[in-house]
């Protein structure tokens, strides 16, 4: 990667439901105007709820890509929601919406792309771990090839990589074996923001999860009813669930690059 001027980096951890949309779009004016990032991606893979329950029935719809963009981010990613629901290949088709990377077969989507903006090309890629999407490939090799792709060309300056996934662990050795090449990896998929922000030897910054944007009055966003349910019956999660109640929450970080390695990566909070 080449040096890059300084860029500060804003990424909002997964919105679930109609309370996490409509607080980002309350919010990140203020937001911007208050940590001037130059480039804002979001994970909205649990944006709108598409089934009966979350398990299999979250997801995105082209309105909330619109919604999104209509608050200037630049890149929406995805994880194991990312194909759920009748809009998913809709949501998919548009050019800021990404779905894991390492996803093999012939699913909809891509998992990596490249936004420019003041001279600054930031490529962002999108994987899953096999801890919330079975059957995927090793992320670590999808990540290798796809900076090898982009060195040949001299495609990007910083690359963000957002890896969905339940294992703490899994998170930080991808992250080391990348140390120093890639600007940040920040984890998502829990809901639940880690409090071990830091900054790898090389420039790499790292959170294990970034938490979510979405209601806080229940479980990871959502009615808990389904799965106390599930558990008590010893019987697969089923029947009608819906988001959570409760004072909506804001799971982000902003990260400080000065000439291509970041030099800070702290948490977002509200208020200011």
């Amino acid at each position: 990667m080449a040096p890059a001027p300084n860029t500060r980096l804003l990424f909002v951890g997964d919105i679930v439901g109609e309370a996490g949309m409509a607080l980002l779009e309350a919010e990140l004016p203020d937001l911007r105007r208050r940590l001037r990032p130059d480039f804002v991606v979001v994970n909205g893979e649990n944006a709108s709820l598409s089934g009966e329950n979350p398990v299999d029935g979250a997801g995105m719809t082209p309105g909330d890509v619109r919604r999104l963009r209509a608050l200037g981010v630049d890149a929406i990613t995805g994880g194991n929601h990312s194909w759920d629901g009748d809009d998913a290949v809709a949501a998919l088709a548009e050019p800021e919406v990404l779905r894991p990377l390492n996803v093999t077969g012939d699913l909809p989507g891509r998992g990596a792309l490249v936004v420019a903006r003041a001279g600054v090309r930031l490529g962002v890629v999108n994987l899953a771990s096999p801890t919330a999407l079975p059957h995927v490939e090793p992320p670590y090799e999808a990540l290798e090839a796809q900076l090898q792709a982009w060195r040949r060309v001299g495609a990007v300056d910083l690359v963000l990589v957002d890896l969905h996934g339940e294992s703490v662990s899994e998170k930080q050795i991808l992250a080391w074996s990348v140390a120093g090449r890639v600007t940040a990896v920040l984890g998502t998929h829990t809901h639940v923001p880690t409090r071990d922000e830091r900054v790898l030897p090389g420039g790499t910054a790292f959170v294990s999860d970034v938490g979510m944007t979405g209601p806080g009055g229940g479980m990871q966003g959502y009615a808990p009813r389904p799965f106390v349910d599930a558990m008590r019956g010893r019987h697969p999660v089923r029947g009608r669930g819906g988001f959570a109640d409760g004072p909506a929450e804001l799971g982000a970080v902003l990260v400080r690059v000065e000439h291509g390695a970041a030099v800070d990566i702290e948490r977002v909070v509200l208020p200011g």
